[in-house]
């Protein structure tokens, strides 16, 4: 306030003051006390309104709270030129926590104590671990979706329908659990999630997928990229054919009377690695003589840990991943690979002690270049049931399974799909609801089926002789899973299986240093809404 201003409001009061003993001069003691009094109450009264007014202003403000509008609307997250509500962020928060929340004790989470107080890693609670994951998710969603928007990308027809999808299976969970479209939506996202806020996020969700697909599949890929990609990356993009089991070296720990655990002896340990010793040897000698029923005795006897036949993503982070991948590597080569931890010493702490804990024991077969061409292949699995025992009491009698039955209701799924015009949308149909395959959630549809992929009735259906014409199909039986399946050929790919693995992975790579050059033109920040999300 300035001095002039002072002044001049100190003038003004003084001019009220004057006025009032001017108009209380002529009035008695009584009646100028009454006057007095009336004066006074009048000023409490204006008080009272004042502290009204705030509070009012104070309720107000805990019912919009209270409502939901400002955790609804209030910025919480800003991606570039769009900005995220504190319940738009906890969409992604809490579809990460229901994610693992069944499988919340492997992860050593408690679900009855606060996020905020247990660690997912050092440093760092589940809470922080959550909201980061969200804003990462949220983040990059984002981005794809103003990129999409800035390049005039419209949701396809089948990305609309898949909104829709998910829409309707929120009104059948609503519909089969006797609770409102909002309820489910509060129960599984927090309690300001609405439908229109829900929907919009799995829109923005399914086009920025779809549109970062798109960006993918636009990358060209030439045949000297595909060969001077594998030139480069053979040993991941070969197939091998190998033998592999893990024997362990460990001794078991028992329990005492009282059902505490008793950890092994020195004596024990020591046994059980030389047990392992021998049976390593036991098996390299069979596999090197060739004799297969000696193998799968031992296998059997043991109870070996199969490592055979998986591929290079999965094999190259094991021990054995070098010596398979060995460009002298030959046919029939054996060899056992020693599996050990390192730990420091008791008596000496700058002293390591290295462990054994098992081997890896296995024989080379081939390595090879996939020159062949991934199916497209529709299949309806149908299992069949188990009968019962004539004799309930015998635990050892072995269960048996009326694959008559499954047999005369898949050709039944075989003799309707024909008749609806025996093509992809027609399986479809009907694999959606009757296939107990993986697949029946695509429509039974699996894209690019390699060698070893499907069961064994239908790879060596696909692969083990001349290769089915597109528009094939038949009914194969699998005793040892006890099912029938129908399969059906739609198509083939266009290249080698060799060069399908390639081409995706070097359109992964382009994507992967558009989306990073894309990203760094968007300028991320959060506000103090971020931490009004709703944890459910």
């Amino acid at each position: 306030m300035s001095e002039q201003t002072s002044k001049n409001e100190k003038a003004k009061s003084s001019r009220k003051q004057k006025q009032l003993d001017q108009a209380l001069a002529g009035l008695s003691g009584k009646e100028r006390r009454a006057a007095e009094e009336k004066r006074k109450e009048a000023r409490r009264m204006h008080v009272y309104i004042a502290i009204g007014v705030i509070v009012a202003v104070l309720v107000a403000g805990l019912l919009t709270w209270d409502s939901g509008v400002i955790q609804s609307h209030a910025p919480a997250l800003t991606v570039g030129s769009k900005s995220y509500s504190s319940v738009e962020v906890g969409y992604y928060f809490n579809s990460t926590y229901n994610s693992i929340y069944s499988y919340a004790s492997y992860y050593g989470l408690d679900t009855s104590v606060s996020l905020k107080e247990q660690e997912a890693y050092s440093g760092c609670t589940w809470y922080d671990y959550l909201l980061d994951s969200a804003t990462e998710s949220l983040t990059s969603v984002s981005i794809l979706a103003q990129e999409g928007e800035a390049a005039g990308y419209e949701l396809s027809e089948d990305g609309e329908a898949e909104v829709e999808e998910v829409m309707e299976e929120l009104a059948e969970e609503a519909s089969e659990n006797g609770v409102s479209e909002a309820y489910v939506l509060r129960a599984y996202y927090g309690r300001f999630m609405t439908k229109k806020i829900y929907k919009n996020l799995v829109r923005e969700s399914v086009y920025a997928s779809e549109y970062a697909e798109y960006v993918t599949d636009s990358f060209d890929v030439t045949e000297d990229d595909l060969e001077e990609y594998y030139e480069e990356n053979a040993d991941t993009i070969d197939t091998y054919d190998y033998e592999c089991y893990l024997i362990d070296a460990t001794a078991d720990s028992t329990t005492d009377d009282e059902g505490n655990t008793v950890d092994p002896t020195e004596e024990e340990t020591a046994q059980a690695l030389e047990d392992a010793t021998n049976l390593a040897a036991e098996l390299e000698a069979a596999f090197a003589s060739g004799d297969d029923d000696a193998v799968a005795a031992l296998v059997e006897e043991n109870g070996f840990s199969s490592y055979s036949g998986i591929s290079p993503s999965y094999f190259s982070s094991y021990d054995f991943g070098e010596w398979l991948t060995d460009a002298d590597r030959a046919a029939g080569d054996t060899t056992t690979i020693t599996i050990s931890t390192t730990s420091t010493s008791d008596d000496d702490e700058e002293e390591e002690v290295e462990t054994v804990t098992g081997y890896y024991v296995l024989k080379f077969n081939s390595r090879v270049r996939d020159d062949y061409y991934g199916v497209n292949l529709y299949d309806l699995e149908l299992e069949a049931e188990e009968l019962e025992s004539e004799d309930e009491d015998d635990e050892d009698a072995e269960a048996t399974y009326d694959m008559d039955t499954a047999l005369e209701n898949i050709t039944v799924d075989r003799d309707l799909w024909l008749q609806l015009g025996g093509d992809g949308e027609a399986f479809a149909s009907i694999a959606t609801t009757n296939s107990a395959s993986s697949s029946a959630s695509n429509g039974g549809l699996t894209e690019n089926v390699y060698k070893g992929r499907m069961a064994d009735v239908i790879d060596e259906w696909l692969f083990g002789g001349d290769a089915p014409e597109v528009g094939s199909y038949e009914i194969l039986e699998d005793t040892e899973n006890n099912c029938y399946y129908l399969v059906y050929v739609d198509s083939y790919q266009e290249l080698y299986y060799w060069q399908t693995t390639a081409k995706s992975a070097i359109q992964s790579e382009r994507y992967s240093d558009w989306y990073t050059e894309a990203a760094e033109n968007y300028e991320v920040s959060t506000t103090a809404f971020l931490s009004t999300l709703t944890v459910i």
